[in-house]
């Protein structure tokens, strides 16, 4: 890996005048990333994704659910959810993302769309595969992620969405 770097500054040099050696060398360095740094940027990204998502939609439940156990459940990931959210883009505030992307906008437009009636049924199903897939994420990073500040962050997420997935769980 290094020998590419020195071989890419090497090669910018040469194609380039005018910037000294120290100014290229530096620019090319900068776009250059270790497998730990580009799991953190991978984690970061997925990890804002669906809490945005978990947020947005238990916002929506809150003005849409029927059943107290399913409004009550919609704020405590509201509350939860949104304070992680926050100390993500805190630890990674590059990589977080504060807005969805077209994947999870369409997710929610798709349980907006769902009928008064099916609407906690559809709400515990897409919080039981967003959890699913935000347990396996977390779990993970917490396991093997290389950043010391967001594998803190993923193991101590981990404690209350594991008990989010078991709520929802019960509920279904």
């Amino acid at each position: 890996m290094r020998s590419i770097v020195c071989m890419t500054v090497a090669a910018v040099l040469l194609a380039s005048g005018g910037a000294s050696a120290g100014e290229k060398a530096s620019t090319v360095a900068q776009t250059v990333t270790s497998d730990d740094e580009q799991a953190a940027v991978t984690f970061a990204r997925d990890a804002s994704l669906a809490g945005l998502f978990d947020v947005e939609s238990a916002q929506l439940a809150l003005d849409r659910a029927t059943s107290p156990d399913v409004r009550k459940l919609a704020r405590e990931i509201l509350e939860d959810q949104s304070l992680a959210n926050s100390r993500l883009v805190a630890f990674a505030p590059k990589y977080a993302r504060t807005t969805m992307n077209a994947e999870y906008a369409a997710r929610l437009d798709a349980l907006k769309a769902v009928k008064a009636e099916d609407f906690d049924k559809a709400f515990l199903a897409a919080q039981k595969t967003s959890h699913d897939y935000s347990l396996k994420l977390l779990s993970d990073y917490a396991q093997s992620g290389g950043d010391k500040m967001l594998k803190s962050y993923a193991s101590e997420t981990l404690s209350f969405v594991s008990l989010h997935q078991s709520h929802v769980r019960s509920l279904q």
